[in-house]
Formats: C-alpha cells, structure tokens, sequence
C-alpha cells in the first residue's frame, strides 16, 4: 500500500515536530525531513532528536540530505571528503531518529573551468554510504536532477545507469523529470520503476522545477502514477504550503484508481 508523505521544505524554518503534528492532522501518513540548517544533522540536539521520534510514532518517517556546499563530484578531494562526511551524519541521524530512507543527490559542477569530473570517486562514495546505510537498516535513494547546466542526472536513462551498476535505490522527483523530458519521461517510467523506492511529487509548467501544488502545472499525474505502481513512498513535496489538502486529496484519488 502506498505511504503519502509530506516534505518538510514549504515550513523549512518551523521546527521538524510542529511540521510532522500538522502533516498528520492533514491526513498525512509520513514526514520527509529536509536537513538544510537549521535542521543539519550535526545540529540536533538529543532532545529533538526524542521530540521528532514521539511526534512521529505510527509515522513514516524519511530523510532528504543536505545539498548545499554537499558535493560528491567536487574536483576538490577535501569538498568529496567533506561531503561525504556530511551524509554520514546524515545516516546516524536517520538511525537516531528511526528513519527508513534517505534521499541524496550526485552534487554539481561548481565552475565552467575545463577539466575532468571526478565521477569515479563520487561513485566509491555512493557504495560506501550505501553500506554504512543498509548497516543501519536504512535505505539511500539517489535523485535525479532537474535540467540545469551545473547538474548531471537529469537525464534518465543516464540516471538509469546509475542506479543499476551501483546496485543503489532511487528516489524518482517526477517534476525533475518533467522539465528534463516532459512527454517523454512517461516513457521512462516503466524502466525505472523497479529500481525507486521513492517518488517526490510536485507540478510544473515544463521549464523549471516551480513545485507546484498538484493540478497547478502540466504534469499528467493520472498517467505517472500507474506507471511507477509498487513504489510505496510518495512524498509531496510542495514550495508553499497551501494546496496540501487538495494535493493530497488528489493523489489518495489517484492512488484507489490505479
């Protein structure tokens, strides 16, 4: 049965316990953490820590990774080191608090000077954090990107690629997707479906990652949703609170249709 979470990242700055009591009155059954400060993994504290496990009793409860200055494909070994040091704490966090996935991405090209990307060593990272994630009975869901000049995994089947030969799970962003191949992407769905253990939800017009409240854009969720059948996290992951309710009316709909 499919788990409908809710992304933390339209009330970032509220406190991660006030955001999972308002997503269960809503009729949430699952909280997505986003670990950007203030809520970096280094900075909770073990009372917050016990507050977001009591708050989230009978909860899915899952993790998105810190992105910022988090860059696996840093020319830089020590920006690769720190890195992954990050999203190590980011693993003894989810294990502290009884967390069931984490959602990280590649990282970026940080300048348009010439030269090789170090994919192999972003690579090794990937493995090793996985190990020390499933160590701790913790699932690590690599995400595609959306379509940007400075990101690598927007498209697909190159993000396919990926998740295959490093034996990883994903975590699908369908509005990535949608500005990376629009129609397309539909395409793709079936291929990917048995590697993705997660699936952000937003909408979008196509050209940028608005994360939309759902039935605000053109993604054609009544198509997506069948395709990537199975995957049992889903998590809403809007910009602004407002439209929550209806976006996940919508998709409960879609869910007993499918």
């Amino acid at each position: 049965m499919a788990i409908l979470s809710f992304s933390t990242l339209p009330l970032h700055l509220e406190s991660p316990t006030e955001v999972i009591r308002l997503a269960r009155e809503r009729g949430f059954q699952g909280v997505e953490i986003l670990c950007e400060p203030p809520w970096h993994p280094r900075d909770w504290s073990p009372s917050l820590m016990r507050d977001v496990r009591e708050a989230a009793e009978g909860l899915a409860l899952s993790l998105h990774a810190p992105t910022g200055d988090v860059n696996l494909i840093s020319r830089h070994p020590g920006a690769r080191q720190f890195a992954e040091a990050e999203l190590s704490r980011t693993i003894a966090l989810a294990a502290r608090i009884g967390a069931s996935h984490i959602t990280v991405h590649l990282g970026y090209r940080a300048s348009g000077v010439p030269g090789e990307i170090p994919f192999d060593a972003a690579r090794e990272a990937l493995v090793r954090l996985k190990r020390r994630a499933e160590d701790s009975g913790i699932t690590l869901c690599l995400e595609n990107d959306p379509r940007l000049h400075y990101l690598y995994l927007w498209d697909l089947g190159e993000y396919l690629s990926w998740l295959e030969e490093l034996g990883l799970r994903g975590t699908l962003d369908v509005g990535h997707a949608w500005t990376a191949h629009s129609d397309a992407a539909l395409d793709f769905l079936p291929r990917l479906a048995p590697r993705i253990a997660v699936v952000h939800v937003s909408d979008n017009a196509g050209e940028r990652d608005d994360h939309l409240s759902l039935g605000r854009g053109a993604i054609p969720l009544r198509a997506v949703l069948p395709r990537l059948k199975g995957t049992e996290l889903w998590v809403l992951e809007l910009m602004a609170p407002e439209g929550m309710e209806e976006s996940r009316e919508l998709m409960e709909e879609i869910f007993q249709e499918a």
